[in-house]
């Protein structure tokens, strides 16, 4: 009902307009002056007699639009644009997205209920589910390690952390962080310890 009257108070209003702006066209190609007074309302009733004969069909079709317009604008329309209004302006409440374990997701709003918040947060794990930790390996293995992220000692002591670009016969060649795609040049024969970084279940 409310897109009824709201699509009659549209149509009517449309068919008005129409008939208006052709009773002032109609005005400027008789004469500018009664052009000018087709333009103004009220004042328009002036130049209704020199228009008539040209404009009265659809003055009569804009006259209808009008009453209809009024009647359908008094049935309701007023409310449902109020309505339409008042919906467009009211907040989308926000919600949290969770992935559970089958790879559907669950969408959790939050003013669902005073314990909304409490819910949610019993979803997120208690901690965390692995960590990141240096495992040491044997210096002979470093070519199995292309590609990881690495802590490498060298004989005099310097600490290079980093992740393995490429290797040459004699040398690797390492990514810090930082450093874009700038690799460092490590010889292997001064290579005294290497750690290798593994993921761990958290304890």
């Amino acid at each position: 009902m409310e897109l009824v009257v709201l699509t009659i108070t549209a149509i009517g209003i449309f068919l008005f307009s129409i008939s208006y702006f052709k009773f002032a066209y109609e005005g400027f190609r008789h004469h500018f002056v009664t052009g000018l007074l087709a333009l103004i309302p009220v004042l328009n009733i002036i130049a209704l007699p020199t228009l008539w004969d040209r404009t009265r069909g659809m003055l009569m079709i804009g006259l209808v639009g009008l009453v209809a317009a009024v009647i359908a604008w008094f049935a309701g329309a007023d409310k449902a644009l109020e309505t339409i209004r008042s919906d467009r302006n009211t907040p989308i409440s926000p919600t949290q997205i969770i992935s559970n374990t089958s790879g559907t997701s669950t969408a959790l709003n939050s003013n669902t209920s005073s314990g909304s918040k409490d819910k949610f947060l019993t979803v997120l794990p208690g901690k965390a589910l692995y960590r990141l930790d240096f495992e040491s390996a044997s210096p002979n293995q470093i070519r199995n390690f292309a590609g990881r992220i690495v802590r490498i000692t060298s004989n005099d002591h310097v600490v290079t952390d980093g992740r393995i670009q490429n290797f040459t016969p004699s040398s690797v060649f390492i990514e810090q962080p930082g450093a874009g795609n700038i690799a460092y040049e490590m010889m292997l024969s001064n290579i005294k310890s290497i750690h290798v970084m593994v993921k761990r279940a958290a304890r």
